[in-house]
C-alpha cells in the first residue's frame, strides 16, 4: 500500500512540486530584474533596460536588451547566486547587428522621434537637421537612438542617415552652416524662385561646400547639394561668436515665439511642448538644455523662493507640479513668465493681474538658473 502511494506521487505529486518551486524561483528572479533595473536605470528616458525572465520546461532564462553593461553583470551575478544554470540571452547595446554603424545624423529640417517603433506611437522629442544621434538597435525599420542631450528615443530610418566611425567623424569635422532664420528654405539652385530642395527651420545644419554670390552652397547629410541665402543662415562660427547670453537675450529670443502652437514633443519653432520651448530659446544661444522638464530641473543653480518671488531674474526657468514637475516656464520679470501652453503666451504669477495663472501660479514649487 505505501509503495503504491509513493508511486502515485512520484507520477503526479512530484512534478507539481517542482513546477511550485519553479514558480518561486521565477518570482523572485523577476524581483532581482527589477531591482537592478531602479539600480543602474530609474529613468527610461536616458538607457534601454527592457529585460525579462521565463521559466518554461524547467529551464529558466533571462533575456533582453540594455545600454548599461554594468547593468548585465551585476544582474547576472544576483542571478547565479540564485539559479547557477540560468541562460543569459541579454544583449548590450549598441548591438552587434549594427556591424559599428551606430552613428546617425538627421536629414531632414525636423525629425520626429517616438517612444516606441511606430507611427502610432506618443512622439516623444524631435532633432533638428544635422544633429547627431547615437543608434542603439534596429526594429521594422525603426532605429533606437541616443540624441545629443542624453535622451533614448525611436526614429523612422528615412529620417536620418546612418554612418560608420569614419563617416561620422567626417560630418563632425566638416566646416557648417546654421539656418538663423525661424524658417526658409534650401533650393536646388542659387534662385530663391526656382526648384526648392527642403523647408528648414532655426537650428538646422548642413555642411559648408562653398560660396555662390546670396547663397551659401551646402550638402545634406545624405549627399544632396543645395543652396541657402547667406541672409538666412551663418558659417557656425561665425554664429558662434555672435551669441550673448544675457537676461536681456533670452527675453528677446522668447518673445520672438510668442504665438507658436503646442505639441507634445516638439522641440523646433515649428511647434513645441513647454520643455520643448525652452529648450528651443536656450538653444538660440548654443545651449542645449535636457529635454523634459523634469530633467531640466535637476540642471542650473536653484533660485530660492522661500520669501516670495524677489531672487528671480529674467531668463530662470520656472517649474510648476504638485509632488512631480509637470511643466516649465521662462521668467520674465515683474512677475511676468512665458511657456507653450496652447501655445507660447504670456501669464503672471500676480493675482491682481489680468494674465494671471492661477492654476500654474498654485503649484510654483522651483526655478532655476540656467547661466552665471
Amino acid at each position: 500500500m505505501i509503495l503504491r502511494l509513493w508511486i502515485v506521487f512520484y507520477l503526479f505529486g512530484l512534478p507539481f512540486y517542482f513546477q511550485q518551486d519553479n514558480k518561486v524561483i521565477c518570482s523572485d528572479l523577476k524581483v532581482l530584474v527589477d531591482s537592478v533595473r531602479l539600480q543602474y536605470v530609474p529613468d527610461r528616458r536616458d538607457n534601454v533596460y527592457d529585460i525579462s525572465v521565463s521559466c518554461d520546461d524547467n529551464r529558466a532564462v533571462v533575456r533582453g536588451v540594455t545600454s548599461v553593461a554594468e547593468a548585465k553583470t551585476e544582474l547576472l551575478n544576483r542571478i547565479r547566486s540564485v539559479c547557477p544554470d540560468i541562460i543569459d540571452s541579454i544583449r548590450v547595446l549598441p548591438d552587434e547587428n549594427l556591424e559599428g554603424r551606430i552613428y546617425g545624423v538627421a536629414n531632414v529640417s525636423v525629425a520626429d522621434l517616438r517612444t516606441t517603433p511606430g507611427y502610432s506611437a506618443e512622439m516623444a522629442t524631435q532633432l533638428l537637421l544635422g544633429a547627431s544621434m547615437q543608434i542603439l538597435q534596429i526594429r521594422q525599420g525603426w532605429y533606437n537612438v541616443r540624441t545629443p542631450e542624453g535622451y533614448v528615443a525611436w526614429i523612422q530610418r528615412g529620417s536620418m542617415v546612418r554612418m560608420n566611425r569614419e563617416q561620422f567623424q567626417q560630418w563632425e569635422c566638416a566646416p557648417k552652416i546654421i539656418f538663423t532664420d525661424d524658417y526658409g528654405f534650401a533650393y536646388e539652385t542659387p534662385d530663391e524662385n526656382r526648384q526648392r530642395m527642403s523647408d528648414l527651420v532655426f537650428g538646422n545644419q548642413m555642411k559648408h561646400t562653398g560660396d555662390d554670390g546670396m547663397f551659401y552652397r551646402v550638402r545634406f547629410p545624405d549627399g544632396r547639394e543645395a543652396y541657402v541665402l547667406k541672409s538666412q543662415s551663418s558659417t557656425l562660427n561665425e554664429w558662434k561668436t555672435t551669441i550673448r547670453l544675457t537676461e536681456e537675450s533670452i527675453v528677446e529670443k522668447a518673445l520672438e515665439l510668442k504665438g507658436i502652437p503646442y505639441t507634445w514633443g516638439g522641440t523646433s519653432v515649428k511647434a513645441m511642448d513647454c520643455s520643448g520651448f525652452t529648450k528651443t530659446v536656450y538653444l538660440k544661444h548654443g545651449i542645449v538644455l535636457r529635454r523634459d522638464a523634469s530633467q531640466q530641473a535637476k540642471t542650473g543653480t536653484p533660485v530660492d523662493l522661500s520669501n516670495g518671488y524677489d531672487k528671480l531674474r529674467p531668463g530662470d526657468l520656472l517649474f510648476f507640479g504638485k509632488k512631480q514637475v509637470r511643466h516649465v516656464a521662462i521668467y520674465l520679470g515683474n512677475k511676468e513668465f512665458i511657456h507653450a501652453s496652447g501655445y507660447v503666451r504670456i501669464n503672471s504669477l500676480d493675482p491682481e493681474q489680468p494674465h494671471y495663472d492661477e492654476g500654474n501660479a498654485v503649484e510654483l514649487i522651483g526655478a532655476r538658473r540656467m547661466f552665471n
